[in-house]
């Protein structure tokens, strides 16, 4: 049946905040709650056998007909999206149209939410095939239209010819029921003469909503009412027989109810309005027993739901293992290109339903000649294994649906070893069959399930927490249901017989119980990942040639020794990079020439996809910003660096009257100036380490990582150090990054002792400036200036409001404004620098993951020189060493400062 939905994107950019998706959780799993609980009043001790003995008195050629019955509706959802193509003039291959929209449809009436569920499936496949956002918006509007336009038709007919179910709910006569039917349908022809020919937008409180012309109203609503007709009958061939002839009510009078309880479904937020649908037809149907309307309410979900869902993980597994055909063929080409995006989604979903299908089956009593002449304590022991395994499944569920390739082999492993443990405990042949069928289906879809990453770092969603509250307490319920006519005893946990049906279902929902209690509780206590294994000696000494033709001195970075580098195939570039909670994090843009850095940037986005983690590039400059763009990242403005040209740099005139006193003042009190080449660094290391660490005490400071460096003897012996020294003693030092090529000196680390001469810092800069002019240089990069050079024009973007809030209330745990006033004293050009990262609640998450890393102590994990991390097969090896950090110094003596900590 139809399902209104919204265009697929509007969740991803307006997310709701956690307390709503929280909330909403909440609310799913106390409605599903009390329409259980409303369901077993209607019951006697005996429900569950005359629900079961109602089931058995179904035969298969009705439960046949509502599955073809089923399938017809099926199609003809599907031609809702070709209605909604044809109008966009959009060429989308029928057996693409066909493929996409029976999995958008599938996947959306299992999961509910069809807006983020079928909207999504629909967003994969036709954006695939070239289709924009607002042609796929029209495509799931076109499905929305459609329910409501049929569902409003079939009311009117149902209230105007058949008025007697009516009677019996309302307090109205027959003749006033026919005159609200007529009014309803009267609404109805009101609406085509106010479309128009050409359509129109209505607008009410602030919200647009666009509606078709009339010929496209017309033909939407007749496909919807022929569908809605087709899921109904679905339903009214099981459940006729029970009906009483003396209610009255036809097929057009059930099919006005039957939507009803559709609404009342889709209002509940419960996926398939499960529990809540079921209870809305046994206050519509009063005459229809309890049980035989159940055992047709299940009926119809093995049909209408169940089935379809197999199909579409058959149609899957089928895209999967004919794949390399496929990539010749023409036709297979097209279903495998519409099947391969949502394999790992058909699956997790398949497997969730597996695990559900297991712990429910496990609550249920068995039949004596269903078990099977085994050892008592064989089946005692399946019974726990297979609703463990089911309990695995639903845990392991958001891992297959995100591609992580421990998920894939611990669910192949567990529905290998499932059919037996379902089968001796006396399961339905049915339930044994398909852990094997779901196993074929990972299998052949292997090579989707490529990320990375342990199942404890998986983040779970709010809709994964609320399908596993919603299987948890149906069974709980299914099981006080089942077995209402057995009287509570304590000796039931530890009665063991063939025939213990009651105390077997307690065991296994307490193993269920514990299970999940268990598996939250190390979610919980689980520690942050591992940081990615950073590069050796030998993986740094053969980025020095890409480093000498790096145009930006902050490519240096890669020499601190605390990021690993994704190389290029041919060794021509690298990005340097480190991985924090969700996020994998590039330091800048990548080293190397343009079309090598362009390709490192789409390398880097894959590696981050394969590990599972948001794509997060830190202190980018504008060269590469469309690439940044093309795949989905938003750009945000961290500051600007203060670029000090100097062709002409002097210490003449009076805009360089501050500099010139303090050289002068230097050189009065004794101060020289000298470079010591990097063979050079060990004999003066000891003396270093004692200025280092005389200033991080008078300085109160903490070492840094990532962004900057910290005092590391190895660093240290990589670049040439500029001294400071006074009376024959070293006062002051700084490490010197030359981007040769690119005509551009700076600093990174930076100390001096608590007893240098006043101005020593500053006359260092004028001697490092001069120096650097003598030599060619043709710019000295003083860093960037956090939160500097934004926007404050009042309709500003969100990111500017609040970052300026935050430098003018922030100054005195970060001196924004006088890193600033410091840099632009030596009159610099500003170079702007950003942040590109998944736009949404992502950006906030990726914000703290760097901050959070820059502030890292660089020697807080001795474990990760050893941690090894995998690479695929395909991509060259990545280099790695032990984690050491760089510190942001502060803003009187810093030139390179980062993002505040």
């Amino acid at each position: 049946m139809t399902t209104p939905t919204s265009t697929p994107s509007s969740a991803a950019e307006r997310p709701s905040p956690s307390w709503r998706r929280a909330l909403s959780m909440l609310a799913s799993l106390a409605i599903l709650a009390l329409a259980l609980h409303a369901l077993a009043g209607e019951f006697s001790e005996q429900g569950y056998r005359s629900i079961k003995h109602a089931f058995a008195q179904i035969d298969s050629v009705r439960i046949a007909l509502a599955f073809v019955l089923a399938l017809a509706s099926y199609a003809c959802l599907v031609g809702f999206d070709a209605i909604g193509l044809r109008r966009n003039a959009s060429k989308v291959k029928p057996l693409r149209l066909i493929v996409t929209a029976f999995l958008a449809n599938a996947v959306g009436h299992t999961l509910g939410f069809a807006a983020l569920t079928g909207g999504a499936v629909r967003l994969r496949g036709y954006g695939a095939a070239g289709l924009s956002l607002a042609d796929i918006g029209q495509v799931v509007l076109m499905s929305t239209l459609g329910f409501v336009f049929g569902a409003w038709v079939l009311l009117a007919c149902a209230l105007m010819f058949e008025p007697a179910p009516a009677t019996l709910l309302l307090p109205l006569s027959a003749s006033a029921i026919r005159a609200i039917g007529a009014a309803i349908a009267i609404g109805f022809v009101g609406l085509l003469f106010a479309v128009g020919r050409h359509g129109r937008t209505l607008r009410l409180r602030g919200h647009a909503l666009w509606l078709p012309d009339r010929r496209t109203v017309l033909s939407v609503t007749a496909l919807s009412v022929v569908e809605l007709a087709l899921a109904g009958g679905a339903l009214y061939v099981l459940l006729a027989p029970s009906i009483p002839p003396e209610s009255g009510t036809g097929f057009i009078g059930f099919v006005g109810l039957y939507l009803v309880a559709v609404l009342a479904g889709l209002v509940s937020s419960v996926p398939a309005g499960i529990g809540v649908f079921e209870w809305s037809l046994l206050k519509l149907l009063p005459g229809v027993a309890p049980a035989s309307l159940l055992a047709a309410a299940v009926a119809y979900r093995i049909t209408y739901y169940a089935l379809p869902l197999v199909l579409a993980t058959v149609l899957g597994l089928f895209g999967a293992v004919r794949g390399p055909v496929a990539r010749r063929a023409g036709a297979l080409r097209t279903a495998w290109l519409a099947i391969r995006p949502w394999l790992p989604h058909v699956i997790a979903l398949a497997a969730f339903v597996l695990g559900a299908a297991l712990i429910l089956d496990g609550t249920l009593p068995k039949p004596k000649h269903r078990l099977v002449g085994a050892p008592l304590p064989l089946i005692e022991t399946s019974q726990l294994l297979a609703s463990l395994g089911g309990v695995g499944l639903l845990l392991i569920g958001q891992g297959l649906q995100r591609r992580s390739h421990a998920a894939w082999a611990l669910a192949l492993g567990v529905c290998l070893l499932l059919p037996l443990p379902a089968w001796l405990r006396g399961g339905h042949w049915v339930l044994s069959l398909m852990p094997p069928l779901v196993a074929v289906a990972l299998w052949a879809a292997r090579r989707e399930f490529y990320r990375e990453g342990a199942l404890l770092d998986e983040a779970w969603s709010w809709r994964w927490l609320r399908n596993l509250g919603l299987v948890l307490i149906a069974a709980i319920w299914l099981m006080f249901f089942a077995y209402s006519h057995v009287e509570y005893r304590n000796e039931l946990w530890w009665e063991f017989l063939v025939s213990g049906n009651a105390p077997r279902a307690l065991r296994a929902m307490l193993l269920v119980s514990v299970t999940v209690i268990a598996f939250g509780l190390a979610r919980l206590l689980h520690a942050a990942r591992a940081p990615l294994p950073a590069a050796d000696e030998a993986q740094l000494a053969a980025i020095r040639p890409i480093l000498a033709g790096a145009d930006d001195s902050q490519a240096h970075l890669a020499l601190t020794g605390d990021k690993a580098l994704l190389l290029d195939s041919e060794n021509r570039g690298f990005t340097m990079m480190q991985r924090y909670g969700g996020s994998l994090i590039a330091m800048g843009d990548p080293v190397g020439p343009p079309e090598v850095a362009r390709a490192l940037i789409w390398r880097f986005r894959e590696e981050a996809d394969r590990l599972g983690m948001r794509p997060v590039f830190y202190q980018v400059g504008e060269q590469y910003w469309q690439t940044y763009l093309d795949m989905g990242l938003t750009l945000v403005k961290l500051g600007e660096e203060a670029l000090v040209p100097l062709t002409d740099f002097s210490l003449q005139g009076p805009t360089r009257a501050d500099l010139r006193q303090a050289w002068n003042r230097g050189k009065r009190s004794g101060l020289s100036f000298r470079i010591a080449p990097s063979e050079d660094i060990d004999a003066l290391l000891p003396e270093l380490e004692a200025i280092s660490d005389d200033w991080l005490e008078h300085k109160a400071g903490e070492e840094k990582s990532f962004s900057l460096g910290n005092f590391d003897p190895e660093y240290l012996r990589r670049l040439p150090v500029a001294l400071i020294e006074h009376e024959g003693r070293i006062v002051a030092f700084a490490n010197l990054w030359n981007a040769t090529n690119g005509r551009e000196l700076s600093v990174d680390l930076m100390r001096h002792r608590g007893d240098a001469p006043k101005g020593t810092m500053d006359f260092l800069f004028a001697e490092l400036m001069l120096w650097g002019r003598a030599n060619g240089f043709e710019r000295f990069s003083l860093g960037m200036a956090p939160l500097s050079g934004l926007s404050q024009h009042r309709l500003a973007g969100r990111w500017n409001r609040f970052a300026n809030l935050i430098a003018r209330h922030g100054e005195r745990f970060y001196g924004f404004v006088g890193l600033r006033r410091f840099k632009a004293k030596y009159d610099p050009v500003w170079r702007t620098r950003y942040l590109a990262a998944p736009g949404g609640m992502h950006l906030p998450s990726a914000l703290i993951d760097v901050t959070r890393l820059i502030s890292l102590d660089p020697h807080r994990n001795e474990e990760s020189e050893r941690h090894v991390a995998r690479f695929p097969v395909s991509a060259p090896p990545m280099p790695v060493a032990a984690t050491q950090g760089r510190e942001a110094i502060p803003a009187a003596d810093n030139t390179r400062a980062a993002t505040p900590s």
